[in-house]
């Protein structure tokens, strides 16, 4: 039997980064927050991406870890994700990125939906139009030989949209994208299809074809989402969701959102056109296109994007920078219940001390793990879906997540509850009405053990 893959130890230092946490843990690679240090005390934050330690001898994985460093190193834009370095050392291979602090664009459509808001459509112009600027400099890159790099994203998303705290808007992760110069074709080639299908262009899925008119029809998708607050093409399942993308005409962004412009519904519809040909032939052409619609505000649209995502994602201060180590964040709390009372109860006792994430359900918890792994978990015992039980069994069988605290909160608390919860691994069962004092304690002791 296979013993389960467990996250690789936090390494203190790799070359001359002091690492300071994990911010995500994936199949192949994990992300680090990295620290440079020089003198007279010059401090720079960084994103350190590292190859898990059971790949690097898969040669095929390294080439294309090598390529997105060749790649994303020609890229000099200031809404692209800059690359620092690409280094080994002990066998390691990591790279060395630009840290943008702040949340992803998915991250923050996911906290508006939570909360029945969408973005102002002065905040989804400014995305739009950075994106698409990013987007229009990828593509006609130029190589040292004069001729085009034709580099293609291939992976236009929420996720890969990334937006500082000063409402500066960056595209990010150039993993598989395509270009001619790329080594491993096996990896970029035509024929491999990679990415996620609710964003992918319809001709890329029939037919394998790829070009920047691709990488703009995932734009749209991105556009549509941003202007409604919902996914556009996502399906119940892979087969349901290419069916819609392939298939589906969707309906006018502003059907669903008063506020959009039709001028803005008539850029969605040519992103979305089945047709390449139809589409806006490159990413300065949306540019123009929603500088046309005179969107002026006061404040400037940045600084809306900023006050919004300082409003959903709260600034935790690091202790002063003269220090020798950087605070870690919050200890992260999700709680799930469906009750939106009881969760801003909970938010409210442990707020002060934690980073409190909510959620309503099983599945939209589970979402909210597939990124950093939570400090603890707090949940209602009856949930829509999966039983609050159900969900901490789940947990206990990945291996990322089976030594999370679980406590769970009931109504009616039985010893044949407290027996069948100790069994799936919960270490805490409280009544549902509680007392914030205990629940606090008896967080901060399960953490502390």
């Amino acid at each position: 039997m296979v013993p389960p893959m467990q996250e690789p130890e936090l390494p203190e230092r790799l070359g001359k980064y002091q690492i300071i946490r994990r911010l995500a843990y994936g199949g192949m690679a994990e992300v680090l927050l990295g620290r440079l240090a020089g003198t007279d005390g010059f401090i720079k934050e960084v994103v350190v991406k590292r190859v898990l330690p059971q790949y690097a001898s898969n040669s095929e994985f390294i080439a294309m870890f090598r390529d997105e460093a060749r790649i994303t190193s020609r890229l000099h834009h200031g809404n692209i994700v800059q690359v620092v370095e690409f280094a080994e050392e002990g066998g390691q291979h990591y790279l060395v990125l630009e840290y943008v602090d702040g949340p992803s664009l998915g991250a923050t459509l996911y906290e508006l939906r939570k909360r029945g808001e969408r973005l102002s459509i002065p905040e989804v112009a400014h995305i739009a139009v950075e994106t698409a600027r990013g987007l229009d400099y990828a593509h006609h890159k130029l190589g040292e030989d004069g001729r085009p790099l034709l580099i293609v994203h291939r992976d236009v998303s929420p996720s890969n949209i990334l937006l500082s705290r000063e409402g500066v808007v960056k595209l990010a992760d150039f993993g598989i994208a395509r270009a001619r110069e790329r080594l491993s074709p096996t990896q970029g080639g035509a024929g491999t299809l990679k990415g996620k299908f609710a964003y992918m262009a319809p001709e890329t899925i029939l037919r394998g074809r790829l070009d920047a008119r691709s990488d703009l029809f995932s734009f749209g998708v991105v556009l549509f989402e941003m202007l409604t607050g919902k996914s556009a093409f996502t399906g119940e399942t892979e087969a349901h969701t290419i069916q819609r993308v392939t298939t589906e005409d969707l309906p006018p962004a502003s059907s669903q959102n008063r506020a959009v412009p039709p001028e803005f519904d008539e850029i969605v519809r040519r992103l979305l056109d089945r047709d390449p040909d139809n589409r806006p032939s490159r990413g300065l052409e949306i540019v123009d296109a929603i500088a046309n619609l005179r969107l002026h505000t006061s404040p400037p649209p940045s600084e809306l994007l900023m006050e919004t995502i300082t409003r959903l994602f709260p600034i935790h201060r690091h202790e002063a920078r003269d220090r020798a180590t950087v605070r870690p964040a919050k200890p992260r709390v999700i709680v799930v219940d469906e009750s939106r009372t009881l969760r801003a109860l909970v938010r409210a006792s442990l707020g002060q001390r934690y980073n409190v994430i909510e959620a309503s359900t099983g599945d939209e918890a589970r979402a909210a793990m597939r990124g950093a792994v939570p400090d603890a978990v707090v949940c209602q015992r009856t949930l829509q879906g999966m039983s609050g039980l159900e969900l901490c069994h789940s947990m206990r069988e990945n291996p990322r997540l089976a030594d999370v605290p679980f406590i769970l909160l009931a109504s009616d608390i039985t010893p044949e509850l407290e027996a069948e919860a100790r069994v799936v691994g919960v270490q805490a069962v409280l009544p549902k009405r509680f007392d914030p004092r205990q629940l606090e304690a008896t967080l901060q002791k399960i953490l502390e053990s």
